[in-house]
Formats: C-alpha cells, sequence, structure tokens
C-alpha cells in the first residue's frame, strides 16, 4: 500500500494523506516528478514502457513517477530514477524547470518538471522490468521530426509546456557562446540563445565582429547546418574558432 502526501494548490503540504488508487480529494493535489535529462550531445532520454504498465502501456515517455508520503520533490526524483532507469540522477547538475497544476475529477496533481544534466551510456542502465523495456537518448527536435514518437510524448500532460525549454538547453549544449567564424569568413561572437516569444523557436542571438557591430538572431536549428560550396565541398555554416 502506498501512502501519498495531499497538497493545497499552492504546493503547501496539508498535513493529510491518501491512499494511491482512491481518488484526490477535491480542491487537494498529489505531487509527481519527471525528469528530463540531458547528456552532453544535447539528447534527451527517453524509456519505452511495459508492455502491461497501466497506464499507457507500450509507448515512449520520461522517467517520473508520484512522490510517496514524506518525499519533497527532489528526493523522489532520485528514487523514481533509481527504480526505473537503474543509475542515480546527479542533481547536483539538476534544476527545477517548471511546476504545473493538472486539474481533473479525483485526479488533481502538482508536477514538478526537472532538467538534468547527465551523462549515462544506456548500456549501464538496469531498467526495472515491470516499468520499463527499452531506452534511447535523442535529440529533441528529432521528437517533434517523428509524428508517431511527438503522438507519443504528447500524452504527457506537462510535455509541450516544457518541450520548448528542452529545446532551448539542448541548443545550449550544442552552440555554446563564444567566436565563430561564418563559411564565408565574417567572424561572430554568440552572446546567449533565447525563445521565440510567438513561435518558441531557439534562437541564436549573436554579435558582428566587424562593421558596427550589429546584434542579430537566427534559428538555432540553422547555425550547424552544413553548407554546400559552388565546387562540391561540404563545410559547417559557423564553425567555433
Amino acid at each position: 500500500m502506498e501512502i501519498w502526501d495531499l497538497y493545497d494548490k499552492d504546493g503547501n503540504l496539508t498535513g493529510e494523506t491518501m491512499i494511491r488508487g482512491n481518488p484526490v480529494p477535491d480542491e487537494l493535489y498529489h505531487l509527481v516528478v519527471h525528469m528530463l535529462f540531458l547528456n552532453g550531445r544535447g539528447e534527451t532520454l527517453l524509456q519505452r514502457r511495459a508492455k502491461d504498465k497501466n497506464p499507457m502501456p507500450d509507448i515512449w515517455s520520461v522517467t517520473g513517477g508520484s512522490a510517496v508520503a514524506g518525499e519533497d520533490s527532489a528526493t523522489a526524483a532520485v528514487r523514481e530514477t533509481e527504480e526505473e532507469m537503474g543509475f542515480k540522477p546527479d542533481m547536483e547538475n539538476a534544476r527545477l524547470l517548471m511546476k504545473l497544476r493538472t486539474e481533473r475529477p479525483g485526479k488533481n496533481f502538482l508536477r514538478d518538471v526537472w532538467l538534468i544534466h547527465q551523462d549515462v551510456p544506456i548500456e549501464a542502465m538496469r531498467w526495472q522490468p515491470e516499468e520499463v523495456q527499452d531506452g534511447m537518448w535523442i535529440l529533441p527536435e528529432k521528437i517533434k521530426a517523428d509524428p508517431a514518437l511527438w503522438k507519443q510524448l504528447t500524452e504527457l500532460y506537462f510535455w509541450k509546456e516544457a518541450y520548448p525549454y528542452l529545446c532551448l538547453e539542448s541548443m545550449r549544449i550544442r552552440i555554446p557562446k563564444g567566436t565563430y567564424r561564418h563559411y564565408k569568413g565574417n567572424r561572430y561572437e554568440v552572446l546567449d540563445l533565447a525563445l521565440h516569444s510567438e513561435t518558441l523557436e531557439p534562437m541564436v542571438v549573436y554579435r558582428a565582429l566587424y562593421g558596427q557591430g550589429e546584434i542579430w538572431t537566427r534559428p538555432a536549428s540553422m547555425w550547424n547546418e552544413p553548407v554546400t560550396l559552388p565546387d562540391g565541398q561540404t563545410v559547417p555554416r559557423f564553425r567555433v574558432e
């Protein structure tokens, strides 16, 4: 029997508890944690749920689960990762990406979404058979490019809200601040990356190191694209100096 703490809508403990499987009382909430991992290549970790897992069997998802009584959010994140994936998350390189609240009859949840920077090879993981059957590291933009995979991930109540920030942080790994040279010869300084206010697309904010030093923006997806020269040679659009 699993016991859950109950919270008010602002995330304060009420001192009340409930048994897992019972409806969450009206105007009260249960805490759930979700862990988004990014490795040094900017890839995020997905896990495929067990074939008989209820709910949502046999789909790609992310690590997460319910906090049990007495656990705070970070403690629950560590336990769930160790149980499901067989490794300890590096909470020193973690931050709480967002806090969300979902409300359905009998299923009111506070959702803490963690972003954790950590490199763990797939072969070093030990999946809990009752929970997980497979895992993979994948670039976030490749998830959206795969309609079937994207549909599975959007079944998670937090995914659409968290995805733009996951892409942004992934691009920050692949496009670090510093000096770059354009394939045509000009030099630029990457100042930061940002989200487009309308499309939520990651954008590179960079300054020209010539002329008047104008500041420009460019979709991050274009920054590392290869460019084919007239002689047929393929080179990166920008390269680090």
